[in-house]
């Protein structure tokens, strides 16, 4: 799919038609169609070592929610807005407690996203998507760094918190109980190393 042009705005229906034909790491910004740059080997470590931790922890944890993977999250009907957040989280509803995964788009607001900043697109435009995710109203936004191999939270209006190797990712107050040493984010998987 090309690059839209100024001019046109495409819409959430034809957004959806891209993302069915197989387009992935594509986002839709005010009506435009923008496409971003392919994760790097550093993003999917932190994806593969944060999935274990997040799959030990909802395995103990069954209430507190459940996350999806690079689901595009309906964030502006008009223009049409959809982010694609690394990871995103949605509380517990019984009745449907698997619903999100088989959708193309979601419109439900997730509590929290997960964003990785492993590529340059990315990374310069990491505090226009904070600010866009607080705005909604997604009450935490976790930003990890593989370049820094730093963790930024957002939570609200609180002040931002920055954690760092030693110290410990803790999930408190979205993820009561989970924690991860943040040294595990980055470790690359022993199959790499051989």
């Amino acid at each position: 799919m090309p690059e839209s042009s100024s001019a046109s705005v495409m819409t959430l229906a034809q957004f959806e038609e891209c993302l069915m034909d197989g387009e992935r790491w594509v986002e839709l910004i005010d009506g435009r169609f923008v496409r971003l740059e392919p994760p790097d080997d550093a993003h999917g470590d932190v994806i593969r070592n944060l999935s274990k931790s997040l799959a030990a922890y909802f395995k103990r944890e069954t209430e507190v929610g459940i996350c999806n993977f690079e689901l595009p999250l309906v964030m502006q009907q008009d223009p049409p807005t959809v982010r694609c957040p690394a990871i995103s989280f949605f509380k517990v509803q019984s009745e449907s407690r698997f619903s999100e995964t088989n959708r193309v788009l979601s419109e439900r607001k997730s509590f929290l996203v997960i964003e990785v900043a492993s590529t340059n697109d990315r990374r310069r435009a990491i505090s226009d998507r904070v600010k866009a995710y607080l705005d909604w109203g997604v009450a935490g936004v976790w930003i990890i760094d593989p370049i820094t191999q730093q963790v930024h939270q957002f939570h609200g209006s609180n002040p931002a918190t920055m954690v760092k190797s030693p110290q410990v990712l803790l999930g408190h107050p979205l993820l009561p109980g989970f924690s991860i040493p943040v040294s595990d984010l980055f470790r690359q998987p022993d199959w790499v190393k051989k």
